[in-house]
């Protein structure tokens, strides 16, 4: 066998390190340059617990309407926590709730100010609740949830629901009072 020599040595293993950290960067282990929106999309896709599931672990926890639900990613990891947000007695209740077991994690408490009121009282006019926007959103698209919560889309109560599917987040506005995807758009942010 011929003897390398340790300029050749240097570059194999050189190209060797370059594969592997591409190889890494394409599997969403590390996260791309480009932004933590893929990363998300890829951490969510390998959550054991979906956006639902999570919601269903906090309802048992404290009772409440609920008024948003979240996937947060840990430091780019591929792992991270859902933070499920309700309302119960003007008390606003977080629960964090660990992706990967289910465990809840945190929760804590506080009461709402004036607009968060308001906002919410707006919420409970609704026709159709966050929870059946977040059906329609996956029906519509298909995916993980990363995100569901209520707002005003120009003046028009409803729903906003970001959805993984591949590497993308798919953003969905949905009409609060008849259940209607008003816009389903790639999110860019």
């Amino acid at each position: 066998m011929k003897k390398l020599s340790t300029l050749s040595k240097s570059l194999l293993i050189a190209l060797s390190v370059l594969g592997i950290g591409t190889l890494a960067v394409a599997s969403g282990q590390i996260p791309a340059i480009s932004g933590a929106k893929t990363s998300d999309a890829v951490a969510i896709a390998q959550s054991k617990i979906s956006l639902e599931q999570a919601v269903a672990i906090a309802q048992k926890t404290v009772k409440g309407d609920l008024i948003s639900a979240e996937f947060d990613q840990n430091d780019y990891m591929a792992s991270g926590e859902y933070e499920i947000k309700l309302i119960n007695d003007g008390v606003e209740h977080e629960v964090k709730i660990d992706a990967s077991s289910g465990k809840v994690l945190k929760s804590k408490q506080e009461k709402i100010d004036q607009d968060d009121l308001a906002e919410y009282n707006a919420m409970r006019q609704a026709q159709i609740t966050l929870t059946q926007a977040m059906q329609k959103a996956t029906q519509s698209v298909g995916g993980k949830i990363t995100e569901a919560e209520f707002d005003f889309d120009n003046g028009i109560p409803a729903y906003e629901i970001e959805i993984a599917k591949g590497m993308d987040i798919n953003k969905l506005i949905i009409d609060s009072m008849n259940g209607q995807v008003v816009s389903s758009q790639l999110d860019d942010d």
